[in-house]
């Protein structure tokens, strides 16, 4: 898959940086935690199950993007099946997803995951489409 095609250059993850209102993380912010960072910029990890989560400038083999948004809600960006989509917005029971960072046949619904309704971030599994397990709380 050329650079170009690759799924983080899609319209539509472009049009969900536009509503978190993220821009790219620069050089010299490239390799600082997420927590550190300003509001509203984006970028990539190869540890989004860890405490912290370093971001770079560009895609990772099978990383995430991370947004940290204009107004500091920090994002997991991801795909899922259609069903699991509809558990992530029911808002009114726990559940558990399987976030993949690039999108398969079988999960291309790209969501949006705020780190706020995540009570655990499972270890990469590193097969198949290199999911990761999110135990969601409902929203309060």
């Amino acid at each position: 898959m050329s650079q170009d095609q690759h799924p983080v250059h899609s319209p539509e993850r472009e049009a969900l940086r536009d509503r978190h209102g993220v821009r790219a993380i620069t050089s010299e912010e490239e390799g600082q935690d997420v927590f550190a960072l300003p509001d509203g910029v984006y970028g990539f990890t190869g540890a989004p199950a860890a405490r912290e989560m370093p971001l770079f400038t560009h895609p990772i083999a099978r990383g995430t993007e991370v947004h940290k948004s204009a107004h500091g809600e920090i994002y997991l960006i991801g795909y899922v099946q259609p069903a699991e989509k509809q558990t992530l917005e029911n808002e009114t029971e726990p559940a558990q997803i399987r976030l993949f960072p690039e999108p398969q046949a079988y999960t291309a619904t790209l969501v949006a995951v705020p780190l706020s309704r995540i009570e655990r971030r499972h270890a990469l599994t590193r097969e198949n489409g290199n999911p990761m397990v999110i135990d969601i709380a409902p929203r309060s």
